[in-house]
């Protein structure tokens, strides 16, 4: 009996080692804060670059979650595998989140949440999701479109009119959205 758990604690070892993460990898742990409402993106990250003939020139992250007050928001993520500068083929989330922000308006508070693909023609896009997680309405390059979320309010004008925000603030320019900087601490 012992020397089964012993070849079992042994064998275990090994198969750890084997899926251990990368010496670089770091998670990286981005807080905003909104109308008193608490939102972070978790990013598990490399250090290393890819290589520089790759498609999409991101940072090397292989996963992204966002939660609204410790709740989990549940969004697709498109994966990618590329070349890093160390020869690895590294499987990376495509559609990285850069920026952040709390939209204050007159008449509520709107967190912006975007990124892009990393291509030399991918668009930016942004969610807009009420303080409580609700994706309001989604923009990706100059189109709008509403995902059909129960109570979505599906238009820019329709939600510079229930929060009070602005034009500006909804074609992310506003100076409350603040860019995403991934690097090992």
């Amino acid at each position: 009996m012992i020397q089964r758990l012993f070849v079992g604690s042994v064998s275990a070892l090994f198969t750890l080692a084997v899926f251990a993460a990368p010496p670089d990898a770091y998670t990286q742990r981005d807080v905003l804060q909104c109308g008193g409402d608490e939102v972070a993106l978790i990013s598990s990250c490399r250090s290393v670059r890819v290589q520089d003939d790759q498609e999409h020139q991101l940072p090397v992250c292989s996963n992204q979650t966002i939660t609204f007050n410790g709740k989990e928001l549940k969004r697709k993520l498109k994966r990618v595998s590329q070349l890093t500068m160390d020869g690895a083929s590294t499987p990376m989330v495509v559609t990285l989140v850069s920026a952040m922000g709390c939209l204050k308006g007159t008449k509520g508070s709107l967190v912006a949440i975007g990124g892009h693909s990393g291509c030399d023609v991918c668009k930016q896009w942004f969610g807009y999701y009420s303080t409580a997680g609700e994706l309001e309405m989604f923009t990706y390059g100059d189109s709008y479109q509403s995902f059909g979320a129960k109570g979505s309010k599906g238009s820019s004008e329709a939600l510079m009119e229930a929060y009070g925000v602005t034009a500006k603030d909804l074609r992310g320019e506003s100076p409350e959205i603040k860019k995403i900087t991934y690097g090992q601490p």
